[in-house]
């Protein structure tokens, strides 16, 4: 029997039954700091001068083996700027 995915011995990238998740992680201003929400109860957030940059180091460290990036978000809730895996970021000011 033949497979209708094979195709000259190659499976089609749409076929594929594992599927890679992208990951998702925002920053955002907490309780005079910075938080980190990766998830409902993933939500550690920092204090003091280097807050912001702390939440961001341990974002890229969550992200580091997968797909995603990361979301700096203004008090607002806007996105501030975009920081993706392959290490580009992206400016919404």
């Amino acid at each position: 029997m033949i497979s209708q995915y094979f195709i000259g011995g190659m499976m089609p990238e749409s076929a594929n039954p594992v599927q890679q998740s992208i990951t998702v992680i925002e920053i955002r201003p907490f309780r005079d700091g910075w938080q980190c929400f990766e998830a409902p109860g993933v939500q550690p957030y920092w204090t003091g001068q280097d807050a912001k940059q702390s939440a961001i180091d341990y974002a890229k460290a969550r992200v580091k083996f997968g797909h995603g990036e990361i979301r700096v978000l203004n008090a607002d809730g806007s996105i501030k700027d975009v920081i993706r895996l392959d290490g580009s970021t992206r400016n919404y000011d």
